[in-house]
């Protein structure tokens, strides 16, 4: 319940983090136990839900938590393996595969819990859902705060941060002819956050109003229906130029993995192969559960 109004802002996060952990295998399977524990205690900010909504959201996560471990980890074990493949000879077909089979996941993930989120906002009040309207405004104008301090720099400088970041946390250091190879890559790439924020703002509240005829006969099907746009927003000019953007991200990163040298690629496999155990662990602990 509740995990579509903004899984791409929380619960993608919260699993990457809990897959990416850096420490060791134990870590990882650790804080994935805490997953639901996780998402309980961020949805119950929602709105002053009653004990019985409360129980819900527990019992919804914690199933939501064992097909995670059932249905997707072993896919996410095989993109992983898929990465630690890359070579100086990766080329961008490759790289962008891992890409598209990443969002398939993260996809499926999300429309996991359509049904659920239908179900639960049926018992929801006018009161709750003011409540719930005021907590994403909230954000909204968070962000906007953030934003304020973001565009200090320009937008290729905070994208080219977020990249060698990212390089990072599969055990990758940039040296600073990569670096200049990178500013290279991404220019071209349009700055279309405001317009995407601007997307998810209305998205919202069109679910807030839908979620105000919870009484109504039809109001499953209109929140079914508004609820599988949420990966589809904008005009076409807008998905176009998301679209450039993608392919002149996979050149960026296609044109860092053909310059890496032999250490950076063992530093990688090294930080990945941690990942796939953290995995192992997670899965070979909940086999263990269901046999007992």
């Amino acid at each position: 319940p509740l995990i579509m109004l903004k899984i791409n802002l929380k619960i993608i996060p919260a699993i990457s983090l809990i897959l990416l952990m850096s420490a060791c295998s134990i870590a990882g399977s650790w804080a994935f136990g805490k997953l639901d524990n996780y998402l309980n205690d961020y949805f119950f900010t929602f709105a002053n839900f009653s004990d019985t909504q409360k129980e819900e959201i527990e019992t919804v996560t914690e199933n939501f938590k064992y097909w995670l471990v059932k249905e997707k980890l072993t896919e996410i074990k095989l993109l992983l393996s898929k990465v630690n493949s890359l070579n100086s000879s990766s080329t961008g077909v490759e790289i962008n595969s891992i890409y598209e089979e990443g969002s398939i996941i993260l996809k499926s993930i999300s429309s996991y819990f359509d049904s659920e989120f239908i179900k639960f906002s049926l018992t929801l009040n006018e009161k709750q859902i003011s409540e719930i309207e005021n907590h994403f405004l909230e954000l909204q104008e968070k962000r906007k705060e953030e934003e304020k301090d973001r565009k200090k720099e320009t937008y290729e400088e905070r994208l080219q941060k977020n990249y060698i970041s990212g390089f990072k946390r599969i055990g990758i250091k940039l040296s600073s002819e990569q670096e200049t190879i990178l500013a290279a890559s991404i220019k071209g790439i349009t700055d279309n956050g405001d317009e995407w924020g601007q997307l998810q703002a209305k998205w919202t509240q069109e679910m807030i109003s839908i979620l105000r005829t919870n009484k109504k006969g039809s109001f499953k099907e209109e929140l079914n229906s508004h609820l599988v746009t949420l990966f589809d927003l904008g005009p076409p000019d807008f998905r176009k130029k998301a679209e450039r953007n993608q392919i002149i991200s996979i050149k960026a990163v296609t044109n860092i993995v053909n310059s890496m040298d032999d250490n950076q690629f063992k530093k990688m496999r090294k930080r990945i192969s941690v990942y796939m155990r953290s995995v192992d662990k997670i899965l070979k602990n909940q086999n263990q559960e269901d046999a007992a």
